[in-house]
């Protein structure tokens, strides 16, 4: 075969092989943007889902703790005032609440009442007083030993300035960002749980100067990473919806604990005024007006004293049982 007619052939052969290769890397690159707007697209519904949950179990853990305090600057604070105004009262058992291992109820724990009591008013929240979001949650999260804690060394309850910046937990449920580097969807998984998740996939495998081959490999590869995320962040939606669900349990069974003091307190006002102040000569109906009053101050400090989350801002296993046998002895 005569040279021209070979160089012909091969040059022909080279132009057909480009043409295919151009086309196959056209197709490359057209996958590999199919794929990563695919990707972004499972990550930022990710983000989302996990960004809504959080907000919603922030919502009931700081409408938790709004609670608790109202009731200590409201029918806490009337009970202790009415009880105060007994005499000779000796500690009062309740069996029934024994269980709940509460104890006796005495004059003795009528002062720790009081003082819990008088250390939140001095810590910034006395009655009237507004509650911030970082306290509300916290309030609503942490038992009253840990709050009084803090208390006691002089953090500001009202600010929260120093159990919130020790709970990684609350400070990303009280407004933690997910973007990337801001500690966000990391910060919530690994305070969650230890879950470790991987970057937000802000910039996806680049195209332009790539080849096709290779850009279509940085897809595939980022798309990996995005259902990762997608997994993670399945779990931990659903760790911040086990903390709203017991959070709402808390707080429906704390409202009815509540409102069972309120007549209880106001039956005992009654009391006073129609049979007088000494306990000891009381009658026995007067006597059971007095222990429902205890039983349902005990029931609300056993409440205040259950946390929702540790300190490590993991849920409280044994809180849901705890409230169990809190709601039966409502009864």
């Amino acid at each position: 075969m005569p040279v021209p007619i070979i160089l012909g052939v091969i040059a022909g052969g080279a132009a057909l092989y480009g043409a295919v290769k151009g086309v196959k890397g056209a197709i490359d690159h057209r996958d590999a943007k199919d794929i990563n707007e695919n990707s972004q697209s499972m990550v930022d519904t990710a983000n989302r889902r996990v960004d809504e949950q959080r907000k919603a179990t922030n919502a009931v853990l700081q409408d938790y703790g709004g609670r608790k305090l109202r009731a200590f600057n409201g029918i806490i604070a009337d009970f202790i005032d009415t009880f105060a105004r007994l005499k000779n009262v000796d500690t009062i058992h309740t069996p029934e609440l024994d269980k709940l291992s509460l104890g006796g109820f005495s004059t003795l724990s009528l002062d720790g009442l009081k003082s819990d009591y008088e250390l939140l008013k001095s810590s910034g929240l006395g009655l009237g007083a507004g509650l911030g979001g970082g306290a509300a949650l916290a309030f609503g999260a942490y038992n009253g030993t840990m709050l009084l804690a803090a208390a006691s060394t002089g953090t500001a309850i009202s600010t929260l300035s120093g159990a919130a910046a020790t709970n990684a937990t609350l400070a990303w449920l009280g407004g933690g960002s997910l973007a990337v580097g801001g500690g966000g969807m990391a910060l919530g998984s690994m305070v969650l749980g230890g879950i470790v998740a991987g970057p937000a996939l802000a910039i996806f495998g680049h195209i332009v100067g790539n080849k096709g081959e290779e850009a279509l490999n940085n897809a595939r590869s980022d798309q990996e990473l995005a259902r990762t995320i997608r997994d993670e962040a399945k779990l931990m939606v659903g760790k911040l919806e086990a903390i709203e669900t017991i959070s709402s349990f808390a707080n429906s069974t704390f409202s009815k604990v509540s409102t069972h003091l309120r007549h209880a307190v106001y039956d005992l006002k009654k009391l006073i005024d129609v049979e007088g102040e000494n306990y000891q000569v009381l009658s026995s109906e007067g006597r059971e007006t007095v222990f429902r009053s205890v039983k349902f101050a005990q029931l609300i400090k056993a409440m205040i004293d259950t946390p929702i989350l540790d300190q490590d801002g993991n849920l409280v296993l044994s809180t849901e049982k705890r409230l169990q046998e809190i709601k039966a002895s409502l009864a």
